[in-house]
């Protein structure tokens, strides 16, 4: 899909229109509005702050109306990770699709809320210690996050774009939130190469299960060191009894161990406890004779079946599962722009129906900034720019679009337009504002 507007506003509005099937008209009205509100404003302190600041200054919509909104529990937020994983695939060209790797990342993020009446706000461990203390009161929120193969020339490049977001409510694990993401876009993804990148807290059998669901899906995540790691099962005997499963038990002490940069990697094909068949396991630290700051990764599929995350003539092609793995960094990234430039935390409603439906709207503004100038031809010069620089460039043309409009409703203004000339580039955008 290709969109070719001068009007910014207009282009954006094209952009929103393939979600349009998702809602009834009046509720796509106040969708269209709320992501429009997210872009143009350089913060958002509330639902409250959009309506004062920027809606109601052009349109006759009531602040109750959007809390409504986004209380409704008809609109489903999977048809929502559906439509944008729709509109990412898009930009790869069919004769690809046999040849291109498909990178989602699961990863889960902490938000601490100091109110009380916020729903499922509990008590978490805070691993990374982000407020000082190790235990934080607020809400886990568990996302996803699609990693899209663009060719340039003759470079592969990835973009990342949200594809859902989940509030942790203690009705189900977050490995149940994370496969529910996964099935939510799987159907979208048919006839591609999936890999779920994830770190040690989702490599566990319940998730690891998934891969069995879907023929093209496959898992590389980082796992705890301390994992039991045991040999193929060894060839039968022809004795009589159950034949063993597994071989004895190995320590990656005893790998073979290649030296690259500053690392030293070994590699093996083993079976773990977490998973019934065989997995591919590399293992990473600084000294192999102290075993310092070792790292173990899990691959259920054959790195040289991986397609590559760089071109077969680059000196950068992966050489090992960390590589691959690497990319599940873009997510960390990810959070931290929304949650700096974004306000991803900002949210002041309390059910967790609104906090949903409201994060994932963040996620939509996020991922149109990332999408549209791959989709737009006037805003081409900023492919794989930040969507921060995007979401200025284009807030600030809508806000300017709607100014002018605004005064062009004006009869004064209209009858002596020719005494402006430059209003005359604003005039087929008299209707944008009604």
């Amino acid at each position: 899909m290709i969109i070719n507007e001068k009007s910014t506003l207009k282009t954006l509005k094209k952009y929103l229109f393939l979600y349009r099937d998702i809602f009834y008209k009046r509720s796509f009205q106040l969708f269209v509005l709320m992501i429009l509100a997210i872009i143009t404003m350089q913060k958002v302190q509330s639902i409250k702050y959009l309506y004062e600041k920027f809606i109601s200054k052009y349109w006759n919509k009531s602040l109750n109306s959007f809390y409504y909104f986004l209380n409704d529990k008809n609109h489903c937020i999977e048809d929502i990770m559906k439509t944008t994983a729709r509109i990412g695939i898009s930009l790869i060209p069919s004769i690809d699709k046999n040849c291109k790797s498909i990178y989602l990342s699961i990863d889960d993020t902490l938000q601490p809320k100091f109110g009380d009446k916020f729903e499922h706000r509990y008590k978490l461990f805070d691993h990374a210690k982000h407020s000082g203390t190790k235990y934080i009161n607020g809400h886990c929120i568990v996302s996803m996050a699609m990693n899209i193969p663009i060719q340039i020339e003759n470079e592969l490049r990835y973009i990342t774009i949200p594809l859902g977001y989940k509030l942790y409510d203690k009705s189900c694990t977050k490995l149940e939130l994370g496969k529910k993401l996964i099935s939510a876009v799987m159907p979208e993804l048919d006839g591609f190469q999936v890999i779920v990148l994830c770190d040690s807290w989702y490599t566990k059998k319940p998730f690891l299960e998934i891969t069995k669901e879907y023929k093209n899906l496959d898992v590389i995540g980082a796992v705890r060191s301390d994992t039991v790691l045991y040999d193929l099962k060894p060839v039968p005997t022809g004795k009589r009894g159950r034949p063993r499963t597994k071989g004895n038990r190995l320590n990656y002490k005893r790998f073979d161990y290649v030296q690259e940069n500053e690392f030293y990697i070994a590699t093996v094909k083993c079976i773990t406890n977490l998973s019934k068949r065989p997995v591919i396991i590399a293992v990473t630290t600084n000294d192999i004779n102290t075993f310092s700051s070792v790292r173990m990764y899990l691959s259920t599929i054959e790195l040289e079946d991986v397609q590559s995350k760089y071109n077969k003539n680059s000196k950068n092609e992966d050489s090992n599962i960390y590589d691959v793995y690497r990319m599940r960094w873009n997510i960390e990234v990810m959070f931290y722009q929304q949650k700096l430039f974004w306000s991803l935390g900002t949210y002041m409603i309390r059910s967790k129906v609104s906090i949903e439906k409201y994060i994932n709207f963040i996620g939509v503004a996020y991922s149109a900034m990332s999408l549209l100038p791959f989709i737009s031809c006037t805003l081409k010069e900023y492919r794989f720019c930040s969507p921060q620089e995007v979401k200025h460039v284009v807030g600030e043309a809508i806000r300017e679009e709607l100014f002018f409009s605004k005064l062009l409703k004006i009869q004064q203004i209209k009858k002596n337009l020719s005494r402006i000339p430059y209003l005359c580039r604003y005039i087929n955008i008299e209707d944008l504002a009604s």
